[in-house]
């Protein structure tokens, strides 16, 4: 899965990454400030995630629209504590509105062990973040909630396709599951092949199309299995 890690400028898009792939990314900065792009691979729930950052200033915004082709979702980071950022962030937020239509995001409002961090409602009134969205209370610098906050947008973006994995699960392994499955969703073979391709490059499904068998991977149905109890603790 693709996620990119995007917001103002010095929220905590490098010190996420880096946290969250325990010090193995790769930055390209100046000056402690990125400039290209942040990369690492974390490993949440079993799911093999690919972390491209963003850099935060106004004038890169071409490197954030090249960057955010083909995310499956979006970590949002938001500084807490200074609320002199709040409008660039807006801007950047119109801007994933623009590049990623549709696609899920979660806030990581980093920054919480600073004093005077704003609370999440406060976070949510200023910045106008619509009520469906998830606000994820973190620290990328002492490590609280970090997982959390990818755990939580993983959680969002699996949703979407929830009804599907579901339908799916009633032919998972089975001989010919994939004719199943068509017969299940009554759509062309060239549109369900296109969707579980989708699904394999993600690591949601492995498919051998010569037997017509597909199986939903041990860590998708972690997801699907697993209650939503993060969900609950992270409510909207």
């Amino acid at each position: 899965m693709k996620i990119l890690v995007t917001g103002s400028y010095h929220s905590g898009k490098s010190t996420i990454i880096r946290s969250l792939t325990q010090g193995k990314s790769i930055s390209i900065d100046k000056k402690n400030t990125t400039v290209a792009l942040d990369y690492g691979i974390a490993n949440i729930e079993d799911l093999r995630i690919n972390l491209f950052g963003t850099p935060g200033l106004k004038h890169f915004k071409i490197l954030r629209q090249i960057l955010s082709k083909g995310a499956d979702g979006v970590l949002f980071m938001v500084d807490s504590q200074d609320k002199n950022s709040d409008q660039e962030a807006k801007a950047i937020w119109q801007e994933v509105q623009e590049f990623l239509p549709g696609v899920p995001i979660t806030i990581a409002a980093n920054k919480q062990d600073l004093p005077n961090a704003r609370k999440v409602a406060q976070i949510r009134e200023d910045l106008e973040i619509p009520p469906d969205v998830y606000i994820i209370p973190m620290s990328a610098k002492t490590g609280q909630n970090v997982e959390n906050a990818l755990r939580v947008l993983l959680l969002v973006t699996v949703q979407k396709e929830l009804n599907l994995l579901k339908i799916m699960m009633r032919h998972d392994g089975e001989v010919r599951g994939i004719q199943f499955l068509l017969d299940d969703l009554n759509i062309e073979m060239r549109a369900l092949r296109q969707h579980l391709n989708w699904l394999e490059l993600r690591g949601y499904v492995e498919v051998d199309w010569r037997t017509s068998i597909y199986w939903l991977t041990p860590a998708i149905k972690k997801v699907i299995d697993q209650p939503k109890l993060i969900l609950k603790e992270f409510s909207v």
